[in-house]
């Protein structure tokens, strides 16, 4: 019989055989595949993690708590882990069935928060704060941070300043406290402070928290008088590499397009206010038959946008990563404006020792911008009779009757013809170590660098201005950052928690400006590539830095987990300041009392949380150029003087602004009180706070009695007060193996008030003393908003409109020299005369209150979740309507569709048949802002794990989403959202060429591994 030699033994075939068939079958008796339910006290467990310990080998329970689990040898050790209950091990033993109860863990069910400088359990918070998780934006395809704070946190006013891609947004904490000064909140990514949050990956982000009273921001000092927000990104995690992808794509329009009229209702306007035959019957009638242009078709245009994301995070004990890259690319909904992001995120933490730990965050962009928008103040009034082509395929470049449109070109000729390419880049890196010198004594030193670096490019072709106009700007700013903090815990008794925080900081900030004009090229193929090409050139560049040095002491002090006590003490000192103002103190202290902890209260089954809280504090603000304080500030640089005709010699100038040395620090002073309830085991939440803040020694510009120098000074003078209420209410409505209903309201009210102001307290133009010359102004006989005691900081002006005269009313119109059919406006001060002095405060920009009301809703596999916003009671000024009804200092014809009822003796409306420049800034354009806007609604569908798991996928979600698919609103204009203009406070609520919002539809998915 033949035989196999195996070492020093002879072992025949069979013999091989039985021992192959052995082994076959003990495998298979010990490699089962376990089944079970995961339950608790309330009913079964969707997403419980199920963990063979000591391997990858892993799933998680479905929708009806069941899981599945292949490979499991009969030694193997299941672990079962669940976010607020306590995990369990097991021995399989051999078993094919395992059911399992888990327990709530009440410890790890405390939401710890991040605060400043460190982190607290919510339920020792003493100050007021809203904290907004990644949890409450995920189900929702967003790309920008603006978006997930909407609606979602008391107190904080999120406004998106432009529809464009890739634009701005600002954000407001409790009111705006400075009139000349910024308004902007401090932000702080993983502990350093940044410049922008604009350009962070939402997808990176893992909660976002909002300080708010002086108790919570008082420990940033001059930085926290506008509150903060602080901002921690993902982290690694125990665990095997996990690799998410999300992929979506949209397309988005304009929400809603203007009442235009067609081509021949424009030319029998023209007609009518010309009062002459400038179309003739026969022209009107080849427009009836399809002639002229509708240039909202031109101007707007369906803009495509696609998002790709890709993550990879996991990690031991010793230590984790996150890596995160993402792309997004989204065309404008005006002609012709492109966007382009590339973001890149590293997060990586490391044990070193049991007593040191280590961590580096890298986040790197690039924005794009490229394209020049169209102008929609000219775009939209231009004469509609006049097709955007000839029949040849060029361009008309005027209108085709001399005298009507508003005497601008073509409104294609700038979007599809000018080059604008803009670039932004952008560099955060910090790190910390942290090392635990005693058991209740640890040191913490981190830094960080926040870099800028912005290139704006443009080119004006000789197409348009027949000269060629070019430019190029340079922004170089960089933040630099280094805090040391040691920390001392002492808990050895239960009814006494003491914990101190003692940190030393130190920040540099600098701002490099270079920039360089040029015009009169001889060809449009040098473009901003070759400004030596150009007849002139221009050139201006500025260096500035400033610095601050920090010392703070903060205490928090826990008696019977029930009286808790907080006060911190910030000491800066600011580069901007002379000596002897240059150090601000900033103290704050804070109170709460969780009477939930009372026994009388513990035995009530129904409350399980109800906690007051008070504070107080004071905060600063250095809102005032570098050198403001300085001499050297008196000389403005790069000065253009034409000696020699059109050529250009760069100079220097004496400056418009005189030098103060007494400036010091802008100083708010905050009060607060508040109540945390909850009800049902916290089915039921309500937290209600309200505030008062007043802010002193405001940095204000105050204009000087010409005299031949200086005109402008800078001065500590005036206050502002703002005072409301903060509410967010939270329901938990159903929660069983199939259904899950959730909701979570939010309503913020702020009243806002200018106390006083320069010696006199006489109202501040804002053009003169803030703004510039901004685009609109040319039009007004006055500035339409100015800033008075009394009033809020942004307030409008006008005449009050009461109508049209009418038939019958000529002995009344004539004595102010007008007619039936003209405006009819309210003479205030009895004069017989409707003068400037007519003039007076007609309204405010500012809502009375908002609120943001988001659901989430989930049966089994299919989530839905939708975010209502709303505002009540601010004013819009829709100058855009008013130039569109002919209106302006410059040659207007009226285009809106609303001029077709114009007031004839034959039609007694209240629409004035002439133009009159001062009802422009009269009520006639003043109008309602109060919205109801359906922000954001997605629907999506959880592939059951038991079946894609089986592909090698852990997740995997299809949704789909609408963005602003309604506003319920009154305002005429395109929407009352977008018609912010800019960063500013003092003018908010003027609808002039802002960039409308934009109705979007998303499509994507998100798979995990």
């Amino acid at each position: 019989m033949e035989q196999l030699k195996l070492g020093k033994k002879m072992v025949h075939k069979k013999e091989i055989l039985c021992i192959l068939l052995y082994l076959i079958s003990w495998l298979s008796f010990s490699q089962n595949t376990v089944t079970g339910i995961v339950s608790d006290s309330n009913g079964l467990l969707p997403g419980v993690n199920v963990l063979v310990k000591g391997t990858s080998n892993g799933t998680q329970t479905n929708f009806d708590g069941i899981y599945t689990l292949n490979n499991v040898d009969e030694k193997a050790v299941l672990i079962f882990s669940y976010i607020g209950f306590k995990s369990k091990e097991i021995v399989a033993g051999g078993q094919t069935r395992i059911n399992v109860i888990l327990e709530e863990d009440t410890q790890s069910l405390e939401q710890v928060i991040v605060v400043g400088y460190g982190t607290a359990s919510k339920s020792d918070l003493t100050g007021s704060l809203s904290s907004v998780s990644s949890k409450d934006f995920e189900e929702q395809p967003i790309t920008r941070i603006d978006e997930a704070l909407l609606g979602r946190a008391a107190g904080v006013q999120v406004t998106q300043t432009s529809g464009a891609p890739g634009g701005n947004f600002k954000i407001r904490i409790r009111g705006a406290n400075s009139i000349s000064g910024s308004n902007e909140p401090l932000y702080v990514v993983d502990g350093i402070i940044v410049g922008s949050i604009s350009a962070i990956n939402v997808n990176d982000i893992s909660s976002m928290e909002i300080l708010k009273d002086a108790s919570a921001t008082a420990i940033y000092g001059s930085r926290g008088a506008n509150g903060v927000v602080l901002i921690t990104t993902k982290k690694g995690r125990d665990g095997p590499a996990k690799i998410e992808v999300e992929i979506f794509s949209g397309l988005s329009n304009v929400s809603q397009k203007l009442d235009i009229m067609t081509p021949a209702e424009f030319a029998e306007g023209v007609n009518f206010a010309e009062d002459d035959e400038i179309f003739t019957a026969d022209e009107i009638a080849d427009l009836r038959n399809g002639g002229g242009e509708d240039w909202q078709e031109r101007l707007f245009r369906a803009g495509f946008f696609n998002s790709s994301q890709l993550s990879i995070s996991g990690g031991s004990e010793e230590m984790d990563y996150f890596v995160s890259g993402n792309h997004f690319q989204s065309e404008g909904t005006i002609v012709d404006q492109e966007y382009l992001r590339y973001s890149l995120r590293v997060n990586l933490n490391a044990n070193l020792t049991d007593k040191t730990k280590i961590g580096l965050n890298t986040f790197l962009t690039r924005e794009n911008f490229d394209g020049t928008r169209a102008d929609l103040s000219t775009g939209l009034t231009y004469d509609l009779t006049t097709p955007a082509f000839d029949e040849d395929g060029n361009y008309n470049f005027t209108p085709s009757k001399p005298g009507i449109g508003n005497g601008s070109l073509n409104p294609l000729l700038v979007p599809e013809n000018s080059i604008r390419e803009d670039f932004e880049d952008r560099l955060n890196i910090s790190g910390y170590v942290s090392y635990k010198i005693l058991d209740n004594l640890e040191l913490n030193i981190s830094g960080g660098l926040d870099r800028q670096n912005q290139s704006d490019n443009r080119y004006t072709p000789i197409l348009i201005n027949n000269i060629g106009v070019a430019s190029v700007s340079k922004r170089e700013v960089t933040r630099l950052q280094n805090t040391n903090r040691l920390t001392l815990s002492l808990n050895k008794n239960p009814d006494h928690d003491f914990k101190m925080d003692l940190v030393h900081e130190q920040q540099l900030l600098t701002n490099e400006f270079t920039q360089a004009r040029a015009r009169g090229f001889i060809s449009d193929q040098t473009t901003f590539r070759d400004l030596q090409a150009g007849e002139i050139q221009q050139t201006q560049n500025r260096f500035t830095d400033e610095s601050i040095q920090s010392f703070l002491g903060r205490a928090n002090y826990s008696l019977f987990d029930k009286f808790l006590f907080t006060a911190s003490m910030r000491a800066d000192g600011s580069s901007k300041f002379r000596k002897g103002n240059r150090w601000g103190y900033f103290p704050s202290g804070s109170f709460a009392y969780k009477l939930s902890e009372e026994n009388f209260i513990k035995n009530l089954s129904t409350i399980n949380t109800l906690k007051l809280r008070a504070s107080y504090g004071v905060t600063g603000s250095q809102a005032i150029a570098p050198l403001a304080t300085r001499s050297l500030s008196i000389i403005d640089a790069d000065i253009n003087y034409p000696f020699t005709g059109d050529a250009f010699f760069v100079g220097v100038a004496p400056s418009n602004r005189l030098e103060n040395p007494d400036l010091t620090w802008e100083t708010t002073k905050q009060f607060n009180v508040a109540m945390d309830l909850g009800l049902w085991n916290s089915a039921f939440t309500l937290s209600v706070d309200y505030y008062k803040k007043n802010t002193d020694d405001l940095l204000l510009s105050e204009t000087l009695p010409f005299f031949g120098g200086p005109t402008v000074v800078t001065r500590n003078v005036g206050e502002v007060e703002n005072k409301g209420f903060d509410i967010t209410l939270g329901l938990r409505l159903v929660s069983n193996n199939d259904w899950n209903i959730s909701s979570t309201l939010t309503v913020s009210h702020n009243k806002n008030e200018v106390l006083s102001l320069v010696e006199g307290n006489e109202p501040i133009e804002i053009v003169d003393a803030f703004s510039g010359n901004r685009s609109f102004n040319n039009s007004f006989p006055v500035n339409p908003t100015r800033i008075e005691v009394g009033q809020p900081i942004s307030s409008f002006r006008g005449y009050i409109f009461e109508g049209v005269y009418q038939l019958g009313e000529e002995e009344e119109a004539a004595v102010f020299g007008r007619a039936p059919g003209d405006a009819k406006y309210r003479d205030i001060n009895g004069d017989n005369a409707i003068t400037a002095d007519d003039i007076t405060t007609v309204g405010s920009g500012i809502p009375d209150f908002t609120w943001g009301w988001n659901w989430d809703i989930s049966y089994r596999s299919w989530n839905l979740n939708f975010i209502l916003l709303g505002s009540q009671g601010n004013d819009i000024y829709n100058f855009q309507r008013g130039r569109m009804m002919g209106l302006g200092a410059q040659q207007f014809h009226a285009v809106h569709a609303d001029y077709n009822n114009r007031w004839t003796p034959s039609n007694p409306s209240n629409i004035p048949s002439r133009r009159d420049t001062t009802e422009f800034l009269s009520t006639q354009f003043l109008e309602d802002g109060s919205y109801v806007s359906l922000r954001n609604i997605a629907l999506s569908y959880n592939f059951d794990k038991g079946i894609i798991q089986r592909l090698g996928i852990d997740n995997l979600k299809l949704y789909t989403s609408a963005e602003n698919l309604f506003i319920i609103t009154d305002y005429s204009g395109f929407d009352p959202i977008s018609t912010a203009t800019g960063n500013s406070d003092i003018d908010v609520g003027i609808d002039f060429n802002a960039y409308p919002l934009s109705r979007k539809f998303t499509l994507g998915f998100n798979v995990a591994f």
